[in-house]
């Protein structure tokens, strides 16, 4: 079982890296988390509507637009 706030921290870091405007899709973010050693991102993250949102803020942050405030992750 993975720690809740292990998890929280993932999902958090993972909307951060994608609002960033420096990683451009949903696998540069899952990359870059496991190489910060967060080997279960790419688990915790394998889900469309998670890696739908993480293209949409990421398509907002290369575009120089803030992602909306009210969305955030939900696992």
């Amino acid at each position: 079982m993975i720690n809740p706030l292990r998890t929280d921290h993932i999902f958090q870091r993972a909307h951060a890296l994608a609002e960033s405007g420096t990683h451009g899709s949903p696998a540069i973010i899952i990359a870059t988390l496991i190489a910060e050693g967060y080997p279960e991102a790419s688990e915790l993250l394998n889900s469309d509507n998670i890696r739908a949102d993480l293209s949409r803020v990421c398509e907002a942050a290369a575009n120089g637009r803030p992602a909306a405030p009210y969305r955030t992750l939900r696992h």
